[in-house]
Formats: structure tokens, sequence, C-alpha cells
């Protein structure tokens, strides 16, 4: 095949989507930045925003926790 011709690899540079802008990073670094953000974007799917009913059940469930329970009321008074 010719040079003009496609093999079907891509041999040209992706697109830049990551530009560090301040600070002289070492490779290193920049390698690290690179995989949390792939990282990040591989992942499945956002959590989506609880309904009414888990909001609901969550402050039921803080309210218990935060209130006091009668055990020590009674505790020492025979």
């Amino acid at each position: 095949m010719t040079g003009n011709q496609s093999t079907g690899l891509d041999t040209e540079a992706p697109a830049t989507q990551l530009s560090i802008t301040r600070g002289n990073p070492t490779a290193e670094e920049v390698a690290a930045l690179a995989a949390v953000v792939s990282a990040l974007a591989s992942q499945d799917s956002p959590a989506s925003a609880p309904s009414g009913t888990e909001l609901r059940r969550g402050r039921i469930l803080r309210r218990r926790a935060l209130s006091a329970s009668p055990l020590p009321w009674k505790v020492g008074r025979h």
C-alpha cells in the first residue's frame, strides 16, 4: 500500500482533550492525571438523584439515630 491509502489503523494523534496551563508537571504526574480523568469518564453512569421516598426514608433514619432512647431515663429509677 502506498502512503496515501488508509490501512484502517489510526496513526494520527488524537485531538487534545486535556491541557495543563500552569506549572511544569513531570511525565508521571501527567500520566496520573490522565488515568484519573479516563477512569472518571469510563464510569457507567452518574448516580441519579434520590426519589422522594428515598429522601423521606433517609430523614426518618437520621431522626431515629439522633433521637434519645427512653432507656437512660428509666435506668436507676425503679
